[in-house]
């Protein structure tokens, strides 16, 4: 019974101490053309905007082999698109 209570203590912990994406450091965006994971640290973005209209978040950043680096991150629908926004002000 002991074992059980620690066990489900410890999960319980790790739900309470998980944190929400728009507070990480680094900025997941879905996929690239092969499939692989898009990720861009936020210490190089200089900017993000908000696109109401297309349920979208475009994040641009530093990189040396292009002047005009982005990557976008999309959102099913505007609650969603409005909740991340408002984390995201809040915390970075």
């Amino acid at each position: 019974m002991g074992i059980i209570i620690i066990l489900s203590a410890s999960l319980f912990m790790g739900a309470l101490g998980s944190k929400s994406e728009a507070s990480l450091n680094v900025i997941k965006a879905g996929v690239d053309e092969n499939g692989n994971p898009l990720c861009v640290n936020k210490s190089q973005v200089y900017l993000f905007k908000k696109d109401q209209s297309k349920n979208k978040i475009i994040f641009y950043y530093h990189d040396a082999k292009s002047s005009d680096a982005s990557i976008i991150k999309s959102f099913a629908d505007s609650e969603s698109l409005d909740g991340y926004w408002e984390e995201l002000l809040r915390k970075w």
